[in-house]
């Protein structure tokens, strides 16, 4: 059972948090809240829930208490363009596990990998200026369907320690807004930086398909003042549009 008193007592203020045991989804519920007026800093978190779904409405299934599943409102920077924000997100999560000594990787768009393991996903969400920021992080979750067993993981059995649920909430919802007040303040060059540094297609085999074609190359990095990617192939650099689709091979 999740310790609700100490996750609000660390979060602190600037945070408003609601816990349930369980909800259709966290990010659904939270849109509701800010279409009706809920401020910044507002948090639902859950044990479990029934219709939980990721990027292209791919479903997100879970076993009750065995995740991290919350949902994170915030007012939107007005500098901050609707592509950084996947890369922001995915900077805030990723520093998250850092913070307690967990190796994590980004992987482009919304995954975030432990020894090649995706243990979290994204899921971000706008209108207007507000996004309600979706994560998903196994904990402790045993069994995956047969289509994830040789790609996904849960942070217990990978480390072979236990990490707790308050842990992973605290610090995924506070480097979030940490991630979230540096673009405020200027700051999303080194927000792009971050990404870069974990960016776990850096030297992986990779495929770039979008409007100038395919691209097959032996990694990528993002380049940030111009949101295009640049694709290592043989010793040279093609430039691809961001809105590419990029996957490991």
């Amino acid at each position: 059972m999740l310790d609700i008193e100490d996750v609000r007592h660390r979060l602190g203020v600037g945070f408003t948090m609601t816990h349930l045991e369980e909800v259709s989804s966290t990010n659904d519920h939270l849109m509701e809240l800010a279409r009706n007026g809920a401020p910044t800093g507002t948090l639902i978190s859950a044990d479990h829930q029934t219709e939980g779904h990721g990027r292209r409405g791919a479903p997100w299934i879970a076993p009750s208490g065995s995740s991290v599943l919350m949902s994170l409102l915030a007012r939107l920077p007005a500098m901050l363009l609707p592509s950084h924000l996947a890369i922001l997100t995915g900077v805030g999560v990723a520093n998250a596990l850092c913070a307690l000594d967990i190796p994590a990787a980004i992987k482009w768009p919304n995954d975030i990998m432990v020894m090649d393991r995706k243990v979290a996903g994204i899921l971000v969400e706008t209108s207007d200026d507000v996004a309600v920021i979706g994560v998903g992080v196994n904990c402790t979750v045993e069994d995956f369907a047969d289509d994830l067993r040789d790609r996904a993981g849960s942070l217990h059995a990978l480390l072979d320690r236990p990490v707790s649920r308050e842990d992973v909430l605290v610090a995924v919802a506070k480097e979030l807004t940490a991630a979230l007040e540096l673009v405020r303040e200027g700051g999303i060059i080194r927000v792009l930086v971050a990404w870069n540094k974990m960016n776990w297609l850096m030297r992986r085999r990779v495929r770039v398909s979008g409007p100038l074609g395919v691209v097959e190359g032996d990694g990528l990095f993002l380049d940030g003042r111009r949101l295009v990617w640049h694709v290592f192939r043989e010793g040279r650099i093609v430039v691809m549009p961001l809105n590419s689709t990029v996957e490991a091979i």
